[in-house]
């Protein structure tokens, strides 16, 4: 599970938790000192420290933790099953502690990004974007790019599964747009004021197939199916070849098929 979470995740990762089967599930905190070496080979302070010799508080490890949850370039791992009540306590308390905004609901500039794409039954296309700072409101006209802007005509979040209208949505909070513009990762708002985060390199689709449908018929079909799903998963990709007409598609590996 952890090198799947690295895989297609991010492997930058802090497992907090271990988990017992035996004689019954639990799951216990993690204090071997090897669960910190993440955090100090990406503070050269601390790994400076740590080659000379000199012993680390744990104060110091937590406040350097901390600031990297924040900033988006450190991932807690915890374990729990909702079924069976396994660690939900402790994820509640995590996320109350460590995952608070660190900004207020005042009048900062706007800043949101698009991290998810999806396609409703009906057929919407819904953006949505977690929100760093400021506050969107319903019928705002937000920059998306230097000579771009969009009307905000309708808002929603999602309560229990279900799409609900909204008028406003603060700093810390998801938002959802019907909108065909926005992409995965596209900014709302100012850039500058986006987490900083550890520069990963772009990765690109290394492997290509060809697909068909089963009908010829169905062939539309297909490519409208392709087209939601590259939109949502920007490491696959397709085009036909202009020559044999065959639908060529490009994937990263495995995790796409």
């Amino acid at each position: 599970v952890y090198q799947d979470i690295k895989e297609k995740l991010s492997m930058e990762i802090i497992i907090k938790q271990k988990v017992e089967l035996h004689p019954n599930m639990c799951v216990m905190s993690c204090t071997e000192p090897e669960q910190w070496d993440v955090v100090i080979e990406g503070n050269d302070d601390l790994l400076e420290k740590y080659m000379s010799g000199k012993s680390l508080e744990a104060l110091e490890l937590e406040q350097e933790e901390s600031i990297r949850f924040h900033n988006c370039s450190l991932f807690p791992v915890y374990h729990g099953s909702a079924k069976n009540n396994i660690g939900i306590d402790n994820l509640i308390e995590v996320i109350t502690n460590k995952f608070y905004s660190s900004t207020h609901r005042g009048q900062s500039e706007l800043c949101g990004k698009v991290f998810k794409i999806e396609y409703s039954e009906k057929r919407q296309r819904l953006a949505y974007i977690r929100l760093y700072s400021g506050v969107l409101h319903l019928r705002d006209s937000v920059r998306i790019s230097e000579k771009e802007k969009i009307k905000i005509t309708e808002m929603y979040t999602s309560i229990n599964g279900e799409l609900c209208k909204i008028d406003k949505a603060y700093s810390g909070e998801i938002v959802i747009l019907q909108n065909e513009f926005l992409k995965l990762n596209s900014v709302l708002g100012d850039t500058k004021l986006l987490p900083q985060r550890k520069k990963i390199e772009n990765l690109h689709p290394l492997l290509q197939t060809t697909v068909e449908p089963s009908k010829p018929e169905q062939r539309e079909m297909l490519l409208d199916a392709l087209l939601e799903i590259s939109d949502s998963d920007p490491l696959l990709r397709y085009y036909v070849d202009s020559t044999t007409h065959e639908i060529i598609l490009s994937f990263l590996g495995k995790v796409q098929m």
